[in-house]
């Protein structure tokens, strides 16, 4: 019998056990902005792309659930060869399976409201959606016309009649096609006799891409899209794909040749004005990139000190955040020198253990970045200097030492009287907890005044624009500030990680990608202690790079498509939370300020530094882990003392 789905589909509702009422389609998902549906498919678990089709509730019942159209039409029952004795059914996942019940192959726990199949004959037997790849629910029977290896358990007759879904590509066209009269197989001609191995000029000359009637389940598990178009993958249709390098497309976007420019174009429906805005991301420099760019935005001008200046006091300059005034000093004074020379010498045995670069130890007590200088600029704005405090070791960027003391509004924090003053963290205790990128700050960070509220923001979080331009999406231009969210929770691109309704984030407009705060400030290169080479933080390191990628810190596996700090010389990966001091939870710290000794708990000629604990595993006195975490480590000997020992024995310790 020959079907009509797509049609019938395009003008009926269906019954479907996802809900109670009938399933309608929705013709384009991603597309919407009004945030009506949710942005990932609950039969599969995938997001929804531009010009992925779904299904929803036909009566608009505030059910907000959908499925892909492929999803959609998944058979109620089916038998899979990992489990042959029963059939499989069709299932939603109930709140009674959510601790207990995980997937048969790839032992993932199933999700409340997930659908998956279930054994039908009352074995302990699950499985996803994504996961059951080439199954055979048909009846047997032989009608022999043709053999094709997409469906061998039965064969194919050649067929002059036109179909409305091809199972190959999932299109339908008039043509020939063949079918199998058993199964309800259909496929086009054209797709029958598509080559098992073939080159493309999309894909390297060298490279051929192979023909899969199912995308390799790797793919579907780490939710790759189609290098073309950017699409879904489909679970059942075929794609063609390059084992060597992970380039996977789909069969139509690989032999139709226009659809290339596609993949070329750039939607500029975001456009704004070009001071909101960061060219390009991941940012290089985020002290020049960010932090400059708000303070002349919002204080219209840089500061620079001159000897007449009101606010010179005997060359010294009134800084509300810190308890001594400051001097002005230029990048060639004597000076100068004598900062970074004690500055190096301070940390020169801590330099490898730390992971810091020893010429980024002069760093700022505001942003916690280094202190350097930049290249002359043409504008009367150009910094040749910093300030410091002679008393202590305090150093601030000028355009830190800039930064306004009152904010009466801010696009992170939009909310009406909620006003945001500047602060000075604690340098060992009383750090600040950044709202948006999720790390601790012992610099300066804004704080909202407003009784009850306790929202804090460090200064780099607080300078981010409106609109940013980041590689991590390239299909689309601009990313777009999103302050809360009218739907339940959002997922990074970047990292997957969920975004809650209430987070701070950027989302592109022409689809539905997001991208948090944490994923958006890392930096664009990176230095770990294992690895003697510089990383780049890369989001395609799988390209031609097959095989699985397993961090070198932690060593857990990790996902290809998402973010990682990758030296493709040495073939070594990080997660950026597996680099703490730089990409991870204390980014914002900064380190090795002071040395100090404890004579009643340590040999007092040996100092102990403030740093990332990488000598041990264990804190020498309360055996708890401390590895990566901040503490102090002894320079001349493996003794290290976690932070909350440190707040025990706070009377013992005495600065040197």
């Amino acid at each position: 019998m020959l079907r009509e789905k797509e049609r019938e589909m395009e003008k009926e509702s269906f019954p479907h056990v996802l809900h109670k009422h009938p399933l309608s389609l929705i013709p384009n998902p991603a597309a919407e902005t009004d945030n009506s549906w949710f942005t990932w498919c609950y039969g599969c678990w995938r997001y929804f792309l531009p010009g992925d089709a779904a299904y929803g509730c036909s009566q608009r019942c505030r059910f907000d659930l959908v499925l892909h159209k492929e999803c959609m039409e998944m058979p109620r029952e089916i038998r899979h060869p990992l489990h042959p004795s029963h059939s499989l059914t069709l299932t939603l996942q109930q709140p009674l399976y959510v601790a207990t019940r995980s997937c048969a192959v790839c032992e993932v726990s199933l999700r409340y409201g997930q659908l998956f199949y279930k054994c039908s004959g009352g074995c302990e037997w699950w499985i996803h959606l994504r996961c059951t790849g080439d199954f055979d629910a048909a009846v047997v029977d032989d009608v022999p016309t043709m053999k094709h290896p997409s469906h061998p358990q039965h064969q194919l007759r050649f067929s002059k009649k036109t179909i409305s879904c091809c199972d190959a590509c999932g299109a339908s066209h008039k043509g020939n096609s063949y079918i199998c009269t058993i199964c309800d197989y259909w496929i086009h001609e054209s797709c029958a006799l598509l080559l098992v191995s073939a080159h493309f000029p999309h894909h390297r000359p060298d490279h051929s891409l192979s023909l899969a009637f199912n995308p390799p389940y790797e793919y579907l598990r780490y939710e790759f899209v189609c290098a073309i178009c950017s699409g879904t993958l489909p679970m059942r249709r075929w794609v063609y794909h390059c084992q060597l390098c992970r380039y996977v497309v789909h069969i139509n976007c690989a032999t139709n040749t226009s659809s290339l420019s596609l993949s070329n174009s750039s939607n500029n429906e975001n456009a704004v004005d070009g001071e909101k805005y960061i060219t390009k991301g991941p940012i290089d420099d985020i002290y020049e990139e960010i932090i400059r760019l708000f303070v002349k935005r919002e204080r219209r001008q840089i500061f620079i000190p001159h000897d007449h200046d009101n606010q010179n006091m005997d060359g010294k300059y009134k800084f509300n955040n810190h308890h001594h005034l400051l001097s002005f000093t230029t990048f060639s004074s004597p000076s100068s020198s004598s900062h970074h020379h004690n500055q190096e010498e301070d940390d020169d045995d801590d330099d490898e253990d730390n992971s810091i670069p020893r010429s980024e130890l002069f760093t700022c007590d505001g942003c916690t970045l280094p202190i350097h200088e930049k290249k002359q600029r043409d504008d009367d704005e150009y910094e040749n200097g910093y300030m410091s405090c002679d008393e202590c070791k305090y150093f601030l960027h000028l355009s830190c030492f800039n930064l306004p003391p009152h904010l009466p509004s801010l696009p992170l924090h939009p909310i009406q009287n909620h006003n945001l003053t500047l602060r000075n963290a604690g340098k060992l205790t009383d750090w600040a907890f950044c709202k948006v990128c999720g790390s601790y700050t012992n610099g300066l960070y804004y704080k909202c005044t407003q009784s009850g509220c306790y929202f804090t923001i460090d200064i780099k979080c607080a300078s981010l624009p409106n609109t940013i331009k980041h590689a991590a999406h390239p299909q689309h231009d601009y990313l777009n500030l999103v302050w809360g969210s009218h739907s339940w929770y959002n997922f990074c691109g970047v990292c997957y990680g969920m975004i809650t309704s209430k987070s701070v984030f950027y989302r592109c407009n022409s689809c539905k990608f997001c991208m948090c705060g944490e994923c958006v400030l890392l930096p664009a290169q990176n230095k770990h202690r294992l690895e003697k080479h510089r990383l780049w933080l890369t989001y395609d390191a799988y390209v031609n790079r097959p095989g699985e990628f397993y961090c070198s810190s932690c060593e857990g596996q990790m996902n290809p498509r998402w973010s990682m700090y990758h030296c493709r010389d040495c073939d070594q990966s990080f997660h950026p939370k597996c680099i703490p001091g730089r990409s991870g939870k204390y980014r914002n710290i900064k380190y090795g300020m002071q040395q100090y000794v404890i004579p009643t708990l340590h040999h007092p000629h040996h100092p102990l530094r403030f740093q990332i604990i990488t000598k041990k595993k264990r804190c020498d006195l309360c055996r708890r882990n401390s590895y990566d975490l901040p503490g102090f480590q002894c320079a001349s000997c493996y003794f290290v003392m976690c932070m909350p020992c440190r707040e025990i024995h706070m009377d013992a310790f005495k600065p040197i």
